[in-house]
């Protein structure tokens, strides 16, 4: 099955100023929120313009993030960068209807105040299939899904089935991204550059892990997805979640040390790693944002237009 029909699908739109990156998968527990708030970080960080957009209205673990690291700030020894973050609230009434477009009005305000003023646009996802939920996937440039090293979560993209007549088959939540890239070609003749990110992944590789590597690389070409590695499952992520730092922050300079450990100097370069596989739009002298973001988009193209040909 092919995603994208032919060369004219690799056509230049007319890009938007924000690059939009979604952190999303329809499974819950694969570290969403965690990519959301160390992706958002590093590109503060690197100086971008950052806003992020929480639509977990549940669980609203990036707003927590955020709350906790505002707090932070308040008498922190070093500037605490914060991105400029906007989390949707939940319709309260009775109708279903109302609700949706109580929450469908207030999540298009919210894109609208920051495309244009903002470098980045992060958006944290919830563990559910919703029309909220299938909007924010169309407006991804860069579409992060994070796995764990189980089958269980391989099976959202890939069915996985004893039956080998039934194994591969292309399941809910990859046909959801594929019907986002369909939509968003239809409307701007964008492209969703789709990363696969293996995540919470086990210190000690097991023979398990090593399956579930070589079957995202089987799946690759057919869902045209770029698979990567993410993040190890690490205590040092929900150790520094209370006071809304991570491990890119200048934790050295509030321990009684003053160094990091060598598990937080692992943390650091692990996320900096992270970050530079999703091959965003870069910051180059004399480059203005959107003249990068035409760069990252031919740039993309031609990786996928490579990968269908192999095919």
């Amino acid at each position: 099955m092919a995603v994208f029909a032919d060369e004219s699908d690799f056509e230049v739109p007319d890009l938007r100023s924000a690059h939009v990156i979604v952190i999303g998968n329809e499974k819950g527990g694969t570290g969403k929120s965690t990519l959301s708030i160390h992706i958002t970080i590093a590109l503060l960080k690197a100086g971008f313009r950052v806003a992020t957009i929480d639509l977990d209205t549940r669980q609203r673990t990036l707003t927590r993030f955020f709350e906790n690291r505002q707090s932070w700030a308040q008498t922190a020894p070093w500037e605490v960068e914060l991105p400029f973050h906007h989390a949707l609230d939940r319709g309260s009434s009775a109708n279903v209807h109302d609700n949706e477009t109580m929450e469908f009005g207030a999540f298009a305000d919210a894109i609208a105040s920051v495309e244009h003023a903002y470098e980045f646009v992060v958006i944290d996802t919830p563990a559910s299939d919703s029309y909220l939920m299938r909007l924010a996937h169309s407006l991804a440039d860069t579409l992060v899904s994070p796995v764990n090293d189980s089958y269980i979560d391989v099976d959202v993209f890939s069915r996985v089935h004893h039956d080998r007549s039934r194994r591969g088959e292309i399941a809910h939540y990859a046909d959801l991204v594929l019907e986002a890239r369909r939509k968003r070609h239809l409307v701007d003749q964008g492209i969703i550059d789709w990363v696969l990110v293996r995540n919470r992944v086990a210190s000690i590789q097991s023979n398990n892990s090593k399956q579930i590597a070589i079957s995202l690389a089987r799946m690759s070409p057919e869902l045209q997805f770029r698979p990567m590695e993410g993040l190890h499952d690490r205590v040092i992520f929900r150790e520094l979640f209370p006071i809304g730092l991570t491990a890119l922050d200048p934790i050295e300079e509030a321990s009684r040390g003053g160094t990091l450990s060598q598990s937080q100097q692992s943390a650091r370069k692990e996320i900096e790693a992270l970050v530079a596989s999703l091959q965003l739009p870069e910051r180059n002298a004399g480059m203005a944002h959107l003249q990068a973001r035409h760069v990252w988009f031919e740039r993309i193209s031609n990786f996928y237009r490579n990968l269908r040909e192999d095919m």
